[in-house]
């Protein structure tokens, strides 16, 4: 924590209370962020990071992002209970950079690692992370914000200017803000996706293989980050309960073994989660001197985000390029 009273505390400390915080603190604004969970969370989680994002990493001088992700595999797509002929498809444009648009293609980041750069770029600001401390309760006033917050069963008062809640889709700044969460649970929509270390027998590690469809099916991801044999997966099953399944490593593995035609041999289940698409949104962004960012302000699929901010990207591109030829043929003798 800054040795200057902090104007600010940043409630969560993910990707995007993270970046709220090093921005603040870039621009010489006191910080304090705190998060709940004691120890750092693990796993890839939602690992898409878009050209927009690789700009705005960029411009924090946030460098590792860009060098150390990995540009989207080649997917290998194939049929239930065969390794043979393969589809093979590219998830983005074949586009080369240029100096207007140096960040030209998607990056894959697990969340795990991401983490770590922002928190060490954090600490050249002399702010650390405050690992097992929860937000219980704030009240604002014209003046500023009192907070209450709980570390090791002990409280403390906290009075700060401004409060950033980016405490995700569960989190308690929006609910004591009353903001309105409004949009949809898809309940047709389940998955289990987590990062597993194994070895099979044909799959290339260059690629990204699926077996089946979004019915019934397998996505496997190489992630080195996981480790050399490590995995990103995706389970997809309408006919059974994805619950239990994501509550049992040995269901888990039985799946994966029944999807993929090959021999496997597995190594280690490192996380795991149920997925169901919520599509929801906050009727505001802040109230007060309290504002919300991130997953508890806005929640949607796990490739709604990227592919949205890839799509305006390239679209944006597209019309300026436009632009740029109207203007020459109205000038043109």
């Amino acid at each position: 924590m800054n040795s200057t009273r902090p104007h600010v505390l940043v409630v969560g400390a993910g990707p995007a209370g993270l970046v709220a915080a090093l921005t603040l603190l870039q621009n010489g604004i006191p910080v304090r962020i705190i998060d709940k969970d004691p120890n750092p969370r693990i796993g890839q989680r939602g690992p898409g990071i878009a050209p927009r994002s690789l700009e705005l990493f960029n411009f924090l001088d946030v460098p590792e992002v860009n060098e150390l992700g990995k540009p989207m595999p080649i997917v290998r797509s194939f049929k239930l209970g065969t390794l043979e002929s393969p589809k093979e498809s590219s998830m983005v444009p074949d586009l080369e950079p240029t100096p207007a648009i140096p960040f030209h293609i998607p990056k894959m980041m697990g969340q795990q690692l991401l983490d770590v750069i922002l928190r060490r770029h954090l600490e050249k600001f002399s702010c650390a992370v405050e690992m097992g401390t929860e937000l219980r309760s704030f009240e604002q006033s014209d003046e500023g914000v009192t907070t209450v917050l709980a570390k090791n069963g002990i409280l403390e008062t906290f009075d700060t200017k401004w409060v950033i809640g980016a405490d995700g889709a569960k989190g308690i700044v929006r609910k004591h803000l009353g903001l309105t969460f409004l949009g949809e649970t898809r309940e047709d929509v389940r998955m289990v996706m987590g990062d597993i270390r194994l070895r099979g027998v044909g799959l290339d590690r260059t690629y990204w293989h699926r077996f089946g469809t979004m019915k019934r099916g397998l996505s496997l991801r190489p992630t080195d980050e996981v480790g050399e044999d490590g995995w990103q997966f995706i389970i997809s099953d309408n006919d059974v309960d994805l619950t239990k399944v994501a509550q049992s490593e040995e269901l888990i593995f039985e799946t994966i073994t029944s999807l993929v035609p090959t021999e496997v041999t597995f190594n280690k289940l490192v996380w795991v989660s149920e997925y169901r698409a919520n599509i929801r949104m906050v009727n505001k962004f802040s109230e007060g001197r309290v504002f919300v960012a991130g997953d508890a302000a806005h929640v949607h699929s796990p490739t709604g985000g990227t592919q949205f901010k890839y799509t305006r990207c390239c679209q944006s591109r597209l019309e300026a390029c436009a632009r740029r030829k109207r203007t020459r043929r109205q000038v043109s003798p």
